[in-house]
């Protein structure tokens, strides 16, 4: 039998959310506050060795008619691949096999760090360029067999490059992504970097906080349930303010925190990066120095866990989300010699 352990932010809602997942319709009105749920991936595939696993985890989840997207918290390739047009479009192909609409936030492995010699030594501009026309050549649409509407920041002429930060509303529950990868944010320094590289820094940082505004304004204009917004980079939460590993990242974790404080609501931050599965609740206040209990992280498997995350929102439940641990038991085992 499959192993599903699931993880609830909560564990007083844990009876509640069986019981509904047992009552509730498979689809609901985005007007209503009816139950859904969408899984949720990240980097991965890393290696081609690991291509096989990949298709455990589309064939699960195009099997399971409850989900109704994916997001992948970026990080297609790992860190020491080529970065290539060739490789970028058989990523594109490989997840243009999901039947259900396909979110990606990008990651720091397909641009940011594409300076490097075992890389193709690409100037990461130029691959961020092409990352964009292939990934999101539609404003607006989602990749996937079935496509889905959203907005996206490119729409504002402030920001008209962003194609790659969208939102959307499920059940009075509000879905964001932002461009914030790893790298510092693309911050760290390397031979070839220009006034250009830094000025990109300055002005995605921009973009975030601009729609990380935006989308707590919405939601609080919507009376929304809940929000979640998606990015690669693990920003260093735990980190001291300051700190190296928190560089790049300041300003836009000042800000996260601002608003779930005030937001009130279940906020989630989803991540990959540090390859660690986890969910919990690192940020203590600014200024109250005590956990922001409203403030959940959910960091998904990735490189070699090669398995995938159920969310199920209930926009009645107290705690909006509930993440369950989907382990492709296939991928546990040897791949088979040919």
């Amino acid at each position: 039998m499959k192993f599903i352990q699931s993880l609830l932010f909560t564990a007083a809602c844990a009876a509640m959310t069986v019981q509904a997942a047992a009552a509730a319709p498979e689809h609901q009105d985005a007007r209503g506050h009816g139950r859904f749920e969408f899984a949720l991936i990240g980097d991965v595939p890393y290696a081609p060795a690991d291509f096989w696993k990949l298709d455990n985890v589309i064939a699960e989840i195009n099997a399971d008619r409850k989900l109704k997207w994916v997001l992948h918290a970026g990080d297609i390739k790992n860190g020491s691949t080529l970065c290539s047009d060739e490789v970028l479009e058989d990523r594109l192909q490989r997840f243009q096999r999901f039947e259900i609409p396909f979110v990606l936030t990008p990651g720091d492995n397909e641009w940011t760090d594409c300076h490097r010699a075992n890389n193709g030594s690409y100037p990461p501009l130029e691959r961020l360029a092409k990352l964009r026309e292939l990934f999101y050549p539609v404003p607006g649409q989602t990749l996937g067999r079935k496509t889905m509407t959203v907005a996206t920041q490119a729409a504002d002429p402030d920001y008209a490059e962003f194609v790659e930060n969208t939102r959307w509303t499920e059940q009075h529950v509000v879905f964001a992504t932002l461009h914030i990868v790893g790298s510092n944010n693309a911050l760290a320094p390397f031979a070839s970097r220009t006034a250009a590289d830094d000025e990109e820094v300055a002005r995605r940082i921009a973009a975030a906080r601009a729609w990380i505004q935006e989308t707590f304004a919405q939601a609080k204009a919507e009376d929304a349930k809940g929000v979640l917004l998606l990015f690669q980079a693990d920003p260093g939460f735990e980190l001291a303010k300051g700190s190296a590993g928190r560089r790049g990242f300041e300003e836009v974790l000042a800000d996260l925190e601002a608003e779930a404080v005030r937001f009130k609501k279940p906020v989630v931050l989803a991540h990959g990066d540090s390859h660690y599965f986890r969910v919990d609740k690192p940020v203590l206040g600014s200024l109250s120095k005590r956990r922001i209990e409203n403030l959940t992280r959910v960091e998904t498997f990735g490189a070699d866990d090669v398995h995938w995350l159920r969310v199920v929102v209930d926009p009645n439940s107290s705690e909006v989300f509930s993440v369950h641990q989907e382990i492709v038991e296939k991928n546990l085992e040897q791949h088979p010699l040919p």
